[in-house]
This record gives C-alpha cells, structure tokens and sequence, in this order.
C-alpha cells in the first residue's frame, strides 16, 4: 500500500515558520499580513514625498511587511534601501530594525544562514544603542532579535538554545508589557515543546498565547498558533476537535496571506485523517498556490511530497511520478535529506507498483547511497567528539596545575609582601623620614605591577575554565542533538525494515539483537551527554538539576535519596553552580562505591551571602584520621578550595558519613532575576 504523507512531515514548515508575522509589525505599526493595492500605493507615494531620510526610512520598512506574504524578493530590497538611508542619517534604531527584518524575510524563505548573520548584526547594533539611551522601544527591539535568533536555533535543531532565547524575550516582554509579541513568543514555545514530545507543555504556552490574543477581534498572530493545536488534536485522534480548531482560523486565513498555504496545507492533514481524499487534494492544491505566491520553495516541496502520495494512493500514477520529481529536485536544491530520502522511498514504491523496475532500482539505490553518507558522516562527527573529549581532559589538567602554581605564587607573593613591609620599617628608622618615602612610594609601585600580573593571571585561569565549561556544554549538545538523533534514525530504518518482513529467517536474530546493541548505545549516549553537562543545569538551574541527579542516583543504586533546597532563586552565576553540582555529583557517587547506606540526605540553603551544603548517608562511615582521604573526597576539597569555601568531614566507623561545605557568595554570583531563566509551566 502507499505510504500518505505523514502528519510530522507536512507540518514541519509550519513549525518552522515561528510566527514572523508579528515581528514584521508590531515595533513600527506595520502591516502584519498582505495589505490592498491601495495601502501599498498610499506607501510608495509617502516612500517618493518624505522629506527626511529617517521618514524614508520607516516608510521602506512598512513597504516591506506589506510585501513579505507575496513577494519576499521585493520586501527585501525594500530593507535594503532603508539600510542604506540609516546608515546615512546615523539612526540606529532604524538600521537594527533593517536587519532583524532582513533575518525575518530570510526565515521566511528558509535561509536559515542569512537570517543567522542578520541576527548577530541586529542585536550588536541594539546593544549599542540601548547602552547609550536604555528605552522601552529599544528593549522591545531586543526581545524581537532574541526571539528571531530563537527561530534560528530551531531551524539547526537546536531546541535548548531556542528556549533560552524565547524565555529571554518572554521575560523582557512581560516586564514591558507587550502582550502583541508575546503572544508569538508562547506560540513559539509552544512549539518546541511539540517537537521535544511534551504535549502537554505545548498546549500550556498556546492557550496562553490564544489567552493573550482572544481578542474581540483576535489577533491575526493566532492563526499559526490555532494550527498548530489542529495538528496537536489530529495527533492524538480527535479529529473533531481540529475541524473546531480550523473553523476558527478560517476567518484569520481568509484575512492576511502570510500563513494561508499553512492553512491549507494542515486543511488537507484534515481531510486525510477523516478520508476525505479529493477535498484533500483541493487544499494541497491551494496550499501550493500560496506558497509559490510566497516564495516558499522549501515547503512547496514537503506539499508535493504530500500531494504526490494522495495521486499514487489514488492510482494516478503519471501525476504522481511529476510530483514527487518537482518535490525531489526542490529537497535536493535546499539540501534536505530527510526530505530527500522520504522522497526518494515514495518513488521507489511508485516505480514498483507499475512495474518499472528499473527506475525504481536507480531510486533506492540513490537513497541507499544517502543514507550511506550520512551514516559515516555520524561516525566522523563521533571520532571527532572523542578526540575533542581527550584534548578537554588534557586541557583540565593543565588548567589545575596552572591554578596549584597560582596559589603557590600568591603565598609566596604574600610572604614576600610582608618581608618587604619589614624592610622598609627598618629603612626608615635608618635613614628617616626623605628616604622612607622614597622607599615607600617605589615599593607601591612594583607592588602595583605584581598585582597586575597577577590579576591578569587570574583572569586567564578564569577564561580557560569558562572554555573548558563551554566545550563540555558544546560536546553534550553534539552528542545528543548530532549522534543521538542520527542513532535513532539508523534505528527507525531498522525497524522500518523489519516491519515490511523483509529480513530472511536466519538473519533475524542479527537483526534484533543489532536493535538491542543500538538500544543500549542510544542509553549510553545519553549518559555520556549528560554526565558531561547536565542540559537542566543550563536551562533551569541548580535546584532542578540536583533534583535530576538526586532522581537519577536513587534509580541507580537503589537508595532512598532526599533532597533539600532553599534561596536558589535568584541563579547562582554558572561558573558556581557548575563546581557545586560537580561536588554533589562527586559525594553521591561516593556513598554509592563505598558507603553501603540506606538512605541519602542532600541540603543545599543560601541565606544572604552564606550558601551552606551537606550531604549525610548512614552508611559504615570511616576513620578520616586513620583512612584519609580518597581520590573522590580530595577532588570535592580542590572544588571547595577553588570556590574560596570550608569542607568539613565528619564521619566514624558504623556510624554514617557528613560532608559539609559553608562558602561566603560575592555580590555578583548570583543572576539578576529578570535574567533567570522562567520555570516549566505546570502541566495540563
């Protein structure tokens, strides 16, 4: 039987798009969907008249929204004019405008290495302008680039840095006012929690951003955001729940033109759910129209995919065959390979249903060649891993001989300060009161230049740690975005395989037991990753992260563990809640290895300026004076040592074990708390 186009991959675009209406209006008044030929004639006659180049310039920009749903190319050059004209007339708000609309029109044609050059120069431009005048305006303009780069994070895959951004927008939003953009920012997060598998979490963001925009009238930001809860219920099977979806994001498709081929394109996931097959290939039809009006070619593709299936489901073999030929030509133009293997299989089965052997023959030897490549692509992206992971090891150690010659050379320098203060003392009840001060004010001075050394020391240390903290952070990513994501597709083609019966008797328990190793990678991988930095730490703090780790230990070893904390909010700077989520990490898995305990005690309190941890077990405990310290306990004590805290182990043989850790906070170690990173919202 033909495969139909599946809803995952027909709405893929639709998740991508991120709602960019709202950021080609809001922030200058301008035209979220298509305007009447007489506002664009309106627009190019005050684009000829305007008197000043700043007016040309916010005039250019409106030109440009009103363009962008059908004809992308136009709204460009638009953009372009008016950053020409901001640069001439100096008016920064204007030029950081033009790039983050230049980056909104290429994500809008899936340029996803455009829209990431024009974000960074956006948000430079911002930064400056907003540090030489801090106003509301120019703060709404940052959480637009936050949430654009946003946009950018999901397109490479990169969810947890996608909602960092979004959650930076959310905050700045909210602090604002700005229910108009907000509500674009929830749908976007809405949306990452789809893709992450959180149902539940997506549904949360979206009402609260159909919430937001209600209205009477709604907002025509919440046509995006009404299909992706239509797709949401087509997903779990209630199709009647999507037509009441869709029926209200009728009128908003009828209304503007920037998302009506997403419309029409999730119509036809409607129609194909309930068997409604020529009202399906009506709405395809149309979603294709609109898109080529658009200019969005990558999605014109996924439609054809779509299309192509429903004909050879149909029997229309001719027509599909064109198709799926356009959609293949259109996956391989913006290098799409799972756009283009998906193809690929549906013209392997086309060509086999009517016999053609041979060009079905060229097509799956095609998609084996690609699946081929991507397969050892996968295994050089893991080589490259491991190496990366040894140089970081080596890195570490030289970084913890540098800090041990540091320490070393501050006591010293110390010493050396004290001898000189003794000197000097003595110099002057020699020579009096002229040659002490000219003793006096030499010695300031090399004293000076050593501090500086020094100081200049201390920030490379510092900056090395921060590098090494980055690379952890970039090597869990990659394992689990890169190779983890890869493992698991090699495993659905596997499964796919074996579903379709046509593995020989013999080779099935290779094949299954070639599942179970994959299983078991997948698992170890995931391990690896989040040993080496755990994503709950970045995204949201110590406090849910130990939660994890405390979850985990207890999985694992099979013993109560409870956990204790309080003052977390707001965050620890990172460099601290890295070293102190090393240490808890470090005494758990040492009540594991040697404690025998049955049960774990984990407090971590901050008031003021204190932070105090203990972790207790009851386990057979030790002699520290007779035993000493173990590798595990000296490395928890450099920790402490680093941190500028006191370790104290108090522990007796049969009688439980309790380290404790009191350390003294800085005054900036701690995130402001417009900056912290907003809670999960509590499920449906």
């Amino acid at each position: 039987m033909t495969r139909l186009f599946t809803l995952r991959e027909v709405l893929r675009p639709v998740r991508r798009n991120r709602w960019l209406a709202a950021l080609l209006g809001g922030l200058l008044g301008l035209p979220a969907a298509a305007a009447p030929a007489t506002t664009l004639d309106s627009l190019r006659h005050a684009w000829h008249t305007a008197s000043t180049d700043t007016d040309r310039v916010k005039t250019a920009l409106r030109l440009s929204a009103a363009l962008a749903a059908t004809d992308t190319a136009a709204a460009s050059q638009y953009v372009r004019r008016a950053l020409v004209l901001s640069r001439r007339a100096h008016y920064g708000y204007g030029l950081a405008y033009s790039w983050l609309q230049l980056g909104t029109l290429a994500l809008l044609r899936h340029d996803q290495a455009t829209a990431a050059s024009c974000g960074e120069r956006a948000q430079a431009v911002a930064a400056a302008e907003y540090r030489r005048a801090p106003t509301p305006r120019l703060r709404r303009l940052q959480a637009s680039i936050a949430n654009n780069q946003g946009n950018v994070a999901d397109f490479r895959g990169q969810y947890a840095a996608a909602a960092d951004y979004y959650l930076r927008a959310a905050n700045a939003l909210v602090a604002l006012g700005d229910t108009h953009t907000l509500l674009t920012v929830y749908g976007n997060l809405g949306t990452d929690f789809q893709v992450l598998s959180q149902p539940a979490q997506a549904a949360y963001y979206w009402r609260q951003a159909v919430a937001l925009g209600a209205g009477p009238p709604p907002a025509p930001e919440l046509l995006p955001v009404y299909l992706q809860l239509g797709n949401l219920h087509l997903a779990q099977a209630h199709p009647d729940s999507a037509w009441q979806v869709l029926r209200a994001a009728r009128p908003l498709a009828i209304a503007g033109q920037l998302y009506r081929s997403e419309y029409y394109g999730t119509l036809a996931q409607y129609y194909l759910h309930t068997g409604h097959w020529p009202d399906a290939r009506r709405a395809f039809q149309q979603a294709l129209t609109y898109a080529r009006q658009k200019g969005a070619s990558a999605y014109q593709a996924e439609l054809l995919l779509g299309l192509g299936q429903l004909e050879a489901r149909l029997g229309n073999a001719a027509q599909a065959r064109t198709q799926l030929q356009q959609s293949l030509a259109l996956g391989e133009h913006f290098a799409n390979p799972p756009h283009v293997l998906a193809t690929l299989d549906a013209l392997t089965r086309l060509e086999e249903a009517a016999g053609a052997w041979q060009p079905a023959l060229r097509y799956y030897q095609h998609a084996q060649r690609l699946r081929d490549t991507l397969t050892s692509t996968a295994v050089r992206r893991q080589v490259n891993q491991l190496a990366a992971r040894y140089q970081a090891r080596q890195q570490a150690q030289q970084l913890r001989a540098a800090h041990q010659t540091q320490v070393a050379q501050l006591l010293a320098l110390r010493r050396q300060r004290q001898l000189n203060a003794a000197y000097l003392a003595l110099l002057g009840l020699l020579l009096g009161g002229g040659a002490l001060g000219l003793a006096l004010l030499r010695h300031r001075h090399r004293l000076a230049r050593q501090a500086q050394e020094q100081e200049k020391a201390l920030l490379t240390t510092q900056a090395l740690l921060r590098g090494q903290d980055e690379e952890r952070r970039r090597l869990a990513r990659d394992l689990h975005d890169g190779l983890g994501g890869m493992l698991a597709t090699v495993k659905l083609y596997l499964s796919s395989s074996r579903s379709r019966g046509e593995l020989l008797p013999a080779a099935a328990p290779l094949f299954e037991q070639a599942i179970s190793h994959l299983d078991n990678s997948v698992a170890e991988l995931r391990r690896v990753a989040r040993n080496l930095m755990p994503e709950a730490l970045l995204t949201f703090g110590l406090g849910p992260a130990l939660h994890d780790l405390c979850q985990a230990v207890q999985q694992a070893g099979d013993v109560p563990v409870q956990l204790t904390t309080h003052g977390l909010t707001p965050r620890l700077a990172p460099a601290i809640e890295v070293e102190l989520y090393r240490i808890v990490q470090e005494l758990l898995n040492n009540v594991l290895r040697h404690a025998r305990a049955q049960q774990i005690l984990v407090q971590l309190m901050r008031y003021e300026g204190e932070l105090h941890l203990v972790v207790e077990d009851d386990g057979r405990g030790f002699d520290p004076l007779t035993a000493g310290l173990g590798v595990g306990l000296r490395s928890v004590q450099a920790r402490a040592q680093y941190l500028g805290g006191h370790l104290d182990v108090q522990s007796q043989p049969g009688q439980g074990t309790s380290v404790s850790l009191l350390l003294q906070l800085p005054t900036l170690a701690v995130f402001p708390a417009a900056e912290a990173a907003a809670p999960f919202a509590p499920s449906l």
